[in-house]
């Protein structure tokens, strides 16, 4: 199974696993680390750095912002040498990449999410036009 590293600013990331697991269950060899608003990068880069050692492997890192800290952790790290860091990071597409992790590794398994990414998004004015105001039914 692919590791999978969460990492966000504040509590959003752990929130988000917390509640992809209230759907699929408790995932192993996930962690969710989210930066405190006092943390220095360092502090975080600490904390992430145990974080990939005890996942092992090559993890896959989904991260809220491109550049941000918690981006710029996980490329400073190399871990994009080992596994793959993706920016982006929302519930539907962290329930895709729990659904890959059993098959896939981390570099794949980001190809997928590539592809899928677009089709997670539900835009209302689309509902609209296809007469659909109740929402996605």
């Amino acid at each position: 199974m692919t590791p999978l590293l969460i990492l966000t600013h504040g509590e959003f990331g752990p929130v988000l696993l917390s509640a992809a697991e209230g759907m699929y269950g408790p995932q192993t060899a996930a962690t969710a680390l989210g930066l405190g608003p006092l943390e220095t990068r360092e502090d975080f880069g600490v904390r992430v750095k145990a974080a990939v050692e005890s996942l092992g492997g090559a993890p896959l890192v989904l991260v809220d912002l491109a550049c941000g800290t918690p981006w710029n952790v996980a490329m400073l790290q190399g871990l994009t040498d080992r596994g793959e860091v993706m920016a982006g990071l929302s519930l539907p597409l962290l329930l895709e990449a729990l659904g890959l992790r059993e098959g896939l590794d981390a570099r794949a398994i980001a190809l997928e999410l590539e592809q899928l990414a677009p089709q997670s998004f539900c835009r209302g004015t689309e509902l609209i036009r296809q007469g659909r105001q109740q929402g996605c039914a």
